[in-house]
């Protein structure tokens, strides 16, 4: 934990040093004395949170739960977070890093093609159940928190802005371009909340009719030409 001597802002900038020169941060110390010393970033922490609120709420995300979980004393998270409101303000903008849509943009290809990626990505997915929890805890703890309410309205509105874009360069008209976007996002995150994901054979029916549903174009749904 740092020296209670340093100030916080002292303690900040040699922290953002440290990250600029490529320098590990300080070993820290395991909980149960062990051997050594486990080499945690402040991203190992924010991840291991994002963790516990899929599992467990917001509520659920102690300092003392979240070092318990790392296997670190709890003096180890200062080194990276100045209390637990600071973490929860890395989970917000943690939130609002779009890596689905880096992904698609990354991968290139026709608007069709990256529409078919992103109606494809929970059922390609090995972690299905995990990013249908994560959704609806971020929502659960929007609807109790202003901040995290205004960040997870923005990046709704950034992927349904992206995604009727895609359908606008595909050729159709804006209002039918915007509840493909929706009904897009409504189909790919039920994946993650329904109970018959098991169900192989009747998620690849559904996946498939889902699929041409959204994405092909009906008699009259594109812009004339």
């Amino acid at each position: 934990m740092p020296d209670r001597k340093e100030s916080e802002a002292d303690h900040q900038t040699r922290e953002e040093a440290r990250a600029q020169s490529g320098e590990a941060a300080p070993a820290l110390a395991l909980s149960g004395g062990g051997e050594g010393a486990s080499k945690l970033g402040r991203d190992d922490w924010v991840r291991a949170a994002y963790a516990m609120l899929a599992e467990g709420g917001a509520a659920s995300l102690s300092v003392e739960r979240l070092a318990a979980r790392l296997g670190v004393t709890k003096g180890s998270f200062y080194w990276h977070f100045k209390d637990r409101a600071d973490l929860l303000d890395a989970l917000r903008r943690r939130w609002t890093q779009q890596l689905v849509i880096t992904r698609v943009e990354a991968a290139g290809g026709a608007p069709e093609e990256k529409v078919a990626h992103l109606l494809d990505i929970v059922v390609r997915s090995t972690r299905q159940r995990r990013g249908g929890s994560l959704e609806l805890a971020m929502r659960s703890w929007a609807r109790r928190d202003a901040e995290t309410a205004r960040v997870v309205e923005a990046v709704d509105q950034e992927r349904l802005d992206y995604t009727a874009g895609l359908f606008r360069q595909i050729g159709f008209d804006p209002e039918e371009a915007e509840a493909r976007a929706f009904l897009l996002y409504a189909y790919v995150f039920s994946q993650g909340v329904f109970t018959f994901m098991e169900e192989k054979a009747l998620l690849a029916r559904i996946h498939a009719l889902c699929r041409r549903r959204i994405a092909e174009p009906e008699d009259g749904a594109r812009a004339a030409e």
